[in-house]
């Protein structure tokens, strides 16, 4: 998965198998169905041992954003879907988002 770095998460990136089982498994029909409709996309960055990217439903009023973070070391997935300043989280962690401050940052859950 570290190829990944650099790159666009589009379809390609969201079809492999250690993204979309998870999200298949963790999200609802609608939400994962939801993940084609982020269209503006920033490359995927590198932050320790995760990988972190973001998409943005362009043009869209009120502004959505969606976050995934990926763990290079274990696998797990972690996916934020925003709408303004209001969110909702998944993880394959039990909900649970235990990660690096810098990557909480990135993601915008810690300042």
């Amino acid at each position: 998965m570290a190829k990944w770095v650099g790159k666009y998460p589009d379809a390609k990136f969201f079809n492999q198998p250690l993204i979309k089982k998870p999200l298949r498994r963790i999200l609802s029909k609608a939400d994962y169905d939801s993940i084609g409709s982020y269209n503006l996309m920033v490359p995927i960055k590198r932050i320790e041992d995760y990988l972190v990217t973001a998409s943005t439903i362009k043009y869209s009023d009120p502004q959505e954003h969606l976050h995934l973070v990926f763990n290079l070391k274990d696998g797990a997935v972690y996916i934020i879907f925003w709408k303004e300043e209001q969110h909702r989280k998944f993880s394959t962690k039990d909900n649970q988002f235990n990660l690096p401050d810098e990557v909480l940052i990135e993601i915008r859950l810690e300042e």
